[in-house]
């Protein structure tokens, strides 16, 4: 099974834990919706700082901005395969 490596993992926990504010907050792709996420199968995705802040893990695509997926744990974000971009 594909997952990414475990530095990785940890990074994503670290700044959606701790709603790293540049990473909420920052973009070099243009318009800023959130801290963006990558997925195992190359979509691409983000998570709004408002949501992090309450515990609520859903995932946009950042294209069209419908809703790719809701969690209820960071654990479960991260089991189905997103991480933060780098």
């Amino acid at each position: 099974m594909k997952t990414w490596r475990d530095d990785q993992i940890a990074l994503t926990r670290e700044i959606i834990e701790n709603v790293d504010i540049i990473a909420f907050t920052f973009s070099l792709i243009g318009t800023n919706k959130g801290c963006y996420l990558d997925h195992l199968d190359g979509r691409f995705g983000y998570i709004t700082m408002e949501d992090a802040l309450s515990y609520r893990y859903r995932v946009f695509n950042y294209e069209s901005d419908a809703l790719e997926g809701e969690y209820n744990s960071l654990d479960a974000l991260i089991e189905d395969g997103w991480k933060v971009s780098t």
